[in-house]
């Protein structure tokens, strides 16, 4: 393989999670390091990212944070947040009491200190009090007792030598499990139930749990609770600016298959791009290589079985750990409208927390026990596509019947027991908070198998190690790895959640900074001075050097053109050669640090079209209408959701909106290859005048043999349009809907109901 000098780095980040890009910002920031992070997925961000779906977006996996001003340790994260992202990083305050413990016959309200939490206790439980004095104090104490085994991972030695000592006090506690530690200092088994309520925080049921891991979670959210102002998605994206003024960057869609060694060091890294057509294979090199994937990935993965380190057998028969469902729910409303302010709901319908173990096991059989229910859309501070959230914990193996199937491809089967399992946690939060179901007007589900596809770990596990007495017995596990020129940073050097893999990624970087290296940079962090910051201009156009920056790419406007009263074409030229699969999609600088996604309409060596939709009105929307020809706009690619899939069937294509956009892309690409396929087109829309496609269609009525039906909502003309939607016009047919392969895009209401509709007829070649 041809080296490229370009290839090489300061250091190699694998992983763009919260660990991963808080190691890289440190290292550029404070050590002023060139580096790269690779990404398997084609969101950065990792478990910060957020995903949308028409209206609504949600956050992946963060739901709140413990208000980090509080409390003095707390407010070093806060600081760390400062360095790296120059302060521009805000944080909304939930209100008070910002969680909700919901059990049959008892609520019990969580403020935002400690003394008011232990107070609500006291009230509730008059006859425990001894008990749940001892209990506050136990978590203190055994949550320090936690911090000094995360300093003996990081501390260069002689520093390291005093907290293995200081380890040794109270081990024999937090190496209880949480229910041996509530059996033999509580004695109501209401209390032992309400005290052990957050275990899906750490996502291990109390019975299996270290009582360590539980008393860190617990005490991180004795301050009550804040939420990245604007969502999750902007820790990421102000920490890669940091990352890029240093000359690092990231590339998405690159999946790292090997850590390269040579005389057992590491050295570099073998990836595939997953996006692009030949899925080409690339080498890049540094003398740092930092993982932040999870130890299994890294041990078990990423390095060969040859190496027979002592630490790969210890995990091959280690505890494979819990997964989850999360439920995304878009609503019709606000939920203020019901009372709610942003607090989190804990609802749990069983006092014995052994039964809760049985129910998760069996999610199938039994109704569901035990959720949590969050506000995404309040938290962040936006005025409308409200969402909440449902999330429980289930072991990894649950949905394993279908584990060799792909991402949206899997069987009705599959898809129908999502709907059941769904169903089932509505009734049960619409009981504890009425009127929440009768709001719903979207929902998905994701399951283990959409985690391990998007984060590749075994089984799509939550938390990397499950928190189990047994992970803080083994000592290998350190920033440092048992490979030379390999260090680890992520979940499992800490915890689970975000500022524990925030401190994770401190921690990586003061080991690699050297034996002060965790002085030198807490001394940056703590006396940084943020900048005096100019009013920014709104960002109209960016020139060629904006290039280059790893997955984003700047491009010349060439052409733009109003298509309808609400739709416009843009057709960008790129100095680099374009290499696109049939249906994927880009996302486009139109704000600062405010990214959107929009689908490839054509595209060739040098340019691509986009169709926007200037109806939402929202900044994209201007952007569309105001960017003027001969101006440059930014690009990430590639981006992939719906794309060609090859087969001998015909196709129906069925859109809303620009929801069409991605089809004509794929037409394009059928007919350069000579592929001729009968197509049915449903396109719908609410007036007449919104109906764009026929321009776009005809070119290739020629060449494929087309039908095109046009669902109108409101017509205001008589014309040969099907009044309705796509749904009733499908619903109608007289199509034999088995000759088909489906591919469905626009809002996704639509796309729910059509794919519901065509699961119930039996089909399952759906691609959405």
């Amino acid at each position: 393989m041809q080296i490229n000098k370009n290839n090489y780095y300061d250091a190699i980040v694998i992983g763009s999670g919260i660990s991963g890009i808080t190691t890289a910002g440190l290292l550029a920031k404070a050590n002023k390091k060139r580096v790269l992070i690779l990404e398997k997925h084609y969101e950065p961000g990792g478990q910060t990212h957020e995903f949308k779906r028409g209206p609504y977006s949600w956050d992946v996996g963060l739901h709140y944070l413990t208000d980090m001003k509080k409390r003095l340790l707390e407010r070093i994260p806060l600081f760390i947040f400062r360095y790296l992202t120059n302060g521009k990083l805000q944080w909304n305050k939930t209100p008070s009491p910002f969680e909700k413990f919901i059990y049959p016959d008892l609520t019990i309200n969580i403020n935002d200190n400690a003394k008011a939490y232990k107070k609500e206790l006291i009230n509730k439980f008059p006859n425990q009090k001894k008990a749940i004095k001892k209990y506050v104090r136990d978590i203190h104490l055994v949550r320090l007792w936690y911090l000094c085994d995360f300093f003996t991972k990081f501390l260069h030695s002689p520093f390291s030598w005093i907290f293995k000592l200081l380890r040794k006090i109270n081990i024999k506690k937090a190496l209880m499990t949480t229910s041996d530690y509530l059996n033999k200092y509580i004695n109501d088994d209401k209390l032992k139930a309400v005290l052990a309520t957050r275990w899906g925080n750490y996502g291990v049921p109390p019975s299996e749990s270290a009582f360590a891991i539980h008393a860190l979670i617990e005490h991180h959210y004795y301050s009550g609770s804040t939420f990245p102002k604007g969502g999750a998605e902007k820790i990421y994206a102000f920490i890669e600016e940091t990352i890029e003024k240093a000359g690092g960057k990231i590339l998405i869609n690159h999946e790292v298959t090997e850590i390269l060694l040579k005389n057992n060091k590491a050295y570099g890294v073998s990836t595939k791009n997953i996006a692009v057509p030949d899925k080409s294979v690339q080498e890049f090199y540094a003398p740092l290589i930092i993982s932040s994937v999870g130890v299994k990935n890294t041990y078990l993965k990423l390095l060969p079985d040859i190496l027979n380190l002592s630490i790969q057998e210890k995990i091959k028969k280690f505890f494979p750990g819990y997964s989850g469902l999360n439920i995304y729910l878009g609503l019709s409303d606000s939920p203020k409208k019901l009372g709610i302010h942003g607090e989190n709901y804990w609802i749990v319908n069983n006092y014995n927390i052994y039964d809760l173990k049985t129910n998760i096991d069996d999610i199938f059989n039994t109704d569901p026990s035990y959720c949590f229910v969050s506000f995404p859309s309040i938290k962040s501070g936006k005025e409308n596509g409200h969402t909440a959230e449902i999330v429980t914990i289930v072991p990894s193996h649950v949905f394993k019947q279908w584990e060799e199937t792909y991402w949206k491809e899997r069987s009705n089967t599959y898809y129908s027991l999502k709907e059941k399992l769904i169903e089932k946690y509505l009734d049960l939060i619409d009981k504890k908070i009425p009127g929440l179901k009768d709001l719903v007007i979207y929902k998905e589900m994701a399951t283990p198998l959409t985690f391990k596809h998007f984060t590749n770990r075994a089984g799509g596990t939550f938390y990397g190690l499950p928190a189990i007495p047994d992970r803080y017995k083994l000592t290998e596990i350190k920033v440092k790895s048992q490979v030379p020129g390999l260090f680890l940073t992520g979940s499992d050097i800490l915890s689970n959640g975000v500022i524990p893999s925030l401190l994770s990624g401190f921690a990586t970087a003061s080991y690699i900074s050297g034996i002060f290296g965790v002085f030198k940079i807490l001394f940056k962090i703590l006396f940084y001075r943020l900048p005096k910051i100019k009013e920014q201009a709104k960002i109209t156009h960016f020139s060629l050097n904006r290039t280059n920056k790893g997955d984003k790419i700047a491009a010349q406007l060439i052409r733009k053109k109003q298509i309808s009263k609400n739709t416009i074409e843009l057709t960008f030229q790129f100095e680099q050669d374009l290499h696109f699969i049939p249906g994927q999609h880009i996302k486009l600088l139109v704000g600062d640090n405010k990214w959107r996604a929009y689908s490839i309409a054509k595209s060739d060596i040098h340019n691509l079209s986009l169709i926007i939709d200037t109806r939402p009105g929202g900044i994209g929307s201007n952007y569309a209408k105001n960017i003027k020809i001969n101006e440059f706009s930014l690009f990430r690619l590639h981006l992939t959701d719906i794309i060609y899939h090859e087969s001998q069937n015909d196709i129906m294509f069925i859109a809303t909106g620009t929801g069409f956009v991605p089809f004509i892309h794929i037409l394009d690409e059928l007919k350069k290859k000579n592929i001729k396929h009968k197509v049915i087109i449903l396109f719908g829309c609410l007036r007449e005048e919104d109906n764009y496609i026929d321009n776009y269609v005809k070119p290739y009525e020629k060449y494929f043999s087309i039908e095109k039906h046009i669902c109108v909502d409101f017509p205001e003309n008589k014309t040969n349009y099907f009044k309705g939607q796509v749904t009733d016009f499908l619903k109608q047919s007289t199509y034999n809907l088995n000759n088909y392969d489906y591919y469905i895009c626009g809002h996704p209401n639509m796309t729910d109901a059509v794919s519901k509709f065509l699961r119930s007829k039996g089909i399952e070649r759906i691609y959405w």
